[in-house]
Order: C-alpha cells, then sequence, then structure tokens
C-alpha cells in the first residue's frame, strides 16, 4: 500500500513538472514555437513520459486548460453562494474573480494570447465558458437585489455589463501594466460607487 501510494506521489510530481514547463514554454514563445523536445527538458524527462501522461502537445495543453477551468468553475460556485446583502455578496464575488485571476495570472496570460490573438495551432477550447457563468451569477444577485428592494430596478442586463465591465478592467490592468495602476481596493472603491448608484439609498 505505502509503495502504491509512493508511486501515485511521483506520477503527480512527473505531471506537475511537465504541465509547468509546458505552460512556461507556451507562455514565453507561443504554442506553436514549443516543441515537445524544449517541454520534456525543462521538465527532466524523455518524450515517452510527456507521451504517456498528456498523449502530444495538443492533449498537455488541452490539461493546463482544462485543470485551470476546472478550478476556477470551482470558485464560482463557492463565490455564487456567498451569503449577505446583496451589495456583499457582489464585492465577494467579483474580488474572489479577482484573486483567482491574480493566482493563477501566467496561465491567464496564454488563455488571453490565444483567444484574442493568433490561435497558434492550439486545440479549440471553450474559453468563453467562465465569462458566461460570471454573468449568469452576476445577473442572478442584481435580480436579487431588486426582488428585495436593495437594488432599484434597474436594466438587468445594463446593470450586469456595469459591474462585470468594471471587474474585467481591474483584473486585465494586472496583465498590462507592472506595477498595475489599480489593485484589489480600487476594485472594491469602484464597485461600491456602481452600487451607490444603483442603491435604494444603502450604503456601505
Amino acid at each position: 500500500m505505502g509503495q502504491k501510494v509512493k508511486g501515485e506521489r511521483v506520477d503527480a510530481a512527473v505531471r506537475q513538472r511537465l504541465l509547468a514547463a509546458a505552460l512556461d514554454s507556451f507562455t514565453r514563445k507561443g504554442y506553436a514555437a514549443t516543441s515537445v523536445r524544449e517541454v520534456v527538458a525543462a521538465a527532466g524527462v524523455t518524450k515517452p513520459v510527456l507521451y504517456y501522461y498528456f498523449g502530444s502537445k495538443e492533449g498537455i495543453y488541452l490539461e493546463l486548460m482544462n485543470d485551470t477551468y476546472a478550478l476556477f468553475a470551482k470558485r464560482l460556485d463557492l463565490l455564487a453562494a456567498c451569503q449577505g446583502s446583496v451589495r456583499e455578496r457582489l464585492i465577494a464575488f467579483c474580488t474572489g474573480c479577482f484573486d483567482g485571476f491574480v493566482e493563477h495570472v501566467q496561465v491567464v496570460r496564454l488563455i488571453y494570447s490565444i483567444y484574442f490573438g493568433s490561435s497558434q495551432g492550439a486545440p479549440p477550447f471553450p474559453y468563453e465558458e467562465p465569462f458566461d457563468r460570471m454573468l449568469e451569477i452576476l445577473a442572478g444577485f442584481v435580480r436579487d437585489g431588486i426582488a428585495a428592494g436593495e437594488l432599484v430596478a434597474v436594466d438587468e442586463k445594463d446593470a450586469t455589463w456595469a459591474i462585470i465591465s468594471c471587474l474585467n478592467t481591474v483584473m486585465e490592468e494586472q496583465l498590462c501594466h507592472t506595477p498595475p495602476r489599480i489593485d484589489r481596493q480600487g476594485l472594491v472603491r469602484l464597485l461600491n460607487l456602481i452600487l451607490n448608484g444603483f442603491s435604494q439609498g444603502v450604503k456601505p
């Protein structure tokens, strides 16, 4: 039993080294310019090891995407269940999304480069799913706020887009400028400004 656990740990460590090496190379050089040879050399393994775990360069790329998106989907589900006033829930949700973005900023850079630039031959992937889920959750918060009388009866879609636009701008600033010109605290201030315009006189 102990040997099996040890083997599983070794397998996990090898997979993580390969994933980290692939992410580093994809981010620095681009997907198309990254070779399997470079990834395995950086991970300290041989090509057959990468093929054993991932099948191909395409396979390791998709694993990176699937792992990242699964983590973010789990985070979104937890944030969607936040308790408190609608203002508190909205701010907790947006700051939680921001924290996840910053925590995985390297893979986010890769995703943005593929989604907004050339595909570089990368395999297709449903990149927009998290954003669609974020819109859905935020729209639900806005509906709850209007129903509870916490928010004025604004257009639900407009309010949702105002909030997510604020969140996206602050998150993307973390990619575009070093150091960023606005941070997590700035995000909270901007959200409160927006929510003050929607609120029924209930201020933080």
